[in-house]
């Protein structure tokens, strides 16, 4: 068939046999779902191993570390761009994620700073 009579489906149209509307829909959330456990299931594996990194921190300055926060964070950045994802999304993600596990090693070592303390009565 020539160019001249090829039908050139619009930008953006589902292709034939594709499902459509609130069917497609139910298929991407169902998808989204098995990301999102993927994503926790990665998130628990990644608290266990700050956990047992928090037992080898003796101070604030080692859990809090700047330097490592923005290591981390521009490594987070540039890997965002190379798999298409908003960097900022990411980064916001990231950050959350730090502070919410900042506090829980805080909460650790304060935990083990009070252990000798509760032993001594």
């Amino acid at each position: 068939m020539s160019d001249q009579h090829r039908v050139v489906a619009p930008a953006g149209s589902v292709p034939a046999g594709a499902a459509t509307g609130s069917a497609r829909i139910a298929e991407l959330r169902a998808r989204i779902d098995g990301l999102d456990q993927r994503i926790v299931e990665l998130l628990a594996e990644r608290t266990r191993v700050v956990r047992e990194l928090t037992g080898h921190k003796t101070d604030e300055a080692a859990v809090r570390s700047p330097d490592r926060v923005r290591q981390v964070l521009d490594r987070v950045h540039d890997l965002a761009e190379r798999h298409g994802m908003p960097p900022r999304v990411a980064v916001a993600t990231y950050g959350a994620l730090i502070e919410e596990l900042t506090r829980m090693q805080l909460d650790m070592m304060d935990a083990r700073r009070a252990e000798p303390a509760a032993g001594e009565r």
